[in-house]
């Protein structure tokens, strides 16, 4: 019998990617190492084929392949012929499914990603009930049933109270999260509307994002763009952009927050949701995804009915509701106590998959 089915052996896995906070944290060295820590392979076409592997990350070299999110940058038939690669060299491929469909473009691809990884996935990880039961009801029963393992914290909680020291936090200030501007990102009307409130007069809207292209891929001026960089010239607003925005940055900026703003067109699960708890903060989402699972502490507001028209009302009331709310506390050594119980869930998968492919 293999030495990993006694516990005596660490676990190696080749995540996909593995820089993120979210898989970073499972990084500890002992029972679980990555083989590429800091890396996201699906970022560069050449980083992600048959040769590449190969030379850097041969499959003696890991156990489990554990794929998580932005496959989408992969042309299809290229990101099949690696998962046929992986099943060719026998190594198990765990899936954890943190987005229903592609964050980036609307219906790209028509779910066939999301397809070959149910089916070539050995086991499949769903951070909710609610998205188990859709996979389940879109893509049929898997050959192992799905496992429903929470996200967990997306800064330890050991960091947040350091980083807090020098940080007070204010009702008059909220944070919007926009990154890269993904297009299931709404970034004008929300910001909009957030200014309009007379309630949220003395209220600051502090807002991340990396360096604005006002040019779409054929050259073509984004009017979406210009608009917003417009809006952000207002008093009310602060922005930090930057090409690389560190965790800390994030972390730091929620910690000084009274809420954070999600405004998704659509969407699954949120890690800005985890961080939030993490931070203190309160969470005004749109209800496209099942962020109440999440965390039941979340206010939300309708679109899934495609009321356009009740759309900038509903959020209003709810920017004005949290506003009213008092401050939270950080989540503190609570995080610690359910990251282990993550953890072992992750590390029971790992080992219950190898047994299984043992046996073959």
């Amino acid at each position: 019998m293999v030495n990993w089915i006694m516990g005596k052996k660490t676990i190696k896995i080749l995540s996909l990617p593995s820089r993120h906070p979210y898989m970073s944290k499972f990084n500890i060295g002992k029972e679980i190492k990555f083989v590429n820590p800091d890396t996201n392979l699906f970022t560069n076409t050449q980083k992600f084929s048959e040769n590449f592997l190969n030379q850097y990350y041969p499959p003696k070299s890991y156990d489990i392949v554990h794929i998580h999110f932005s496959f989408d940058r992969i042309p299809i038939h290229q990101f099949e012929k690696i998962l046929k690669y992986f099943h060719k060299n026998n190594k198990p491929i765990i899936w954890t499914c943190h987005s229903k469909e592609s964050l980036r473009i609307k219906g790209y691809e028509n779910g066939r990603y999301q397809k070959l990884l149910f089916q070539y996935a050995d086991q499949i990880i769903s951070p909710t009930r609610g998205c188990a039961q859709w996979l389940s009801k879109n893509f049929g029963k898997h050959k192992n049933p799905l496992k429903v393992v929470p996200l967990g914290f997306m800064a330890h909680p050991d960091e947040v109270r350091r980083l807090n020291k020098k940080i007070k936090k204010t009702r008059n200030l909220f944070t919007m999260l926009i990154g890269d501007f993904r297009q299931n990102k709404e970034f004008v009307q929300s910001i909009m509307n957030f200014l309009q409130c007379s309630e949220l007069k003395k209220v600051k809207l502090q807002l991340i994002f990396k360096p604005i292209n006002i040019y779409n891929e054929n050259g073509e001026i984004k009017p979406e763009m210009v608009i917003f960089q417009s809006i952000i010239q207002h008093s009310r607003i602060r922005t930090i952009s930057l090409p690389n925005i560190s965790n800390d940055i994030i972390t730091k900026a929620f910690l000084a927050s009274h809420a954070v703003i999600l405004p998704y067109k659509w969407g699954t699960h949120s890690g800005q949701i985890e961080l939030a708890k993490d931070c203190g903060c309160h969470i005004i989402v749109s209800d496209v995804g099942y962020y109440k699972e999440q965390w039941d502490k979340i206010h939300l507001w309708k679109v899934s009915d495609k009321n356009y028209s009740e759309f900038p009302i509903r959020y209003t009331n709810a920017l004005i509701e949290t506003y009213r709310e008092k401050p939270l506390k950080l989540a503190g050594e609570v995080r610690k106590i359910e990251f282990n119980k993550i953890f072992n869930d992750h590390l029971n998968i790992y080992k219950n998959i190898l047994k299984k492919k043992s046996r073959l």
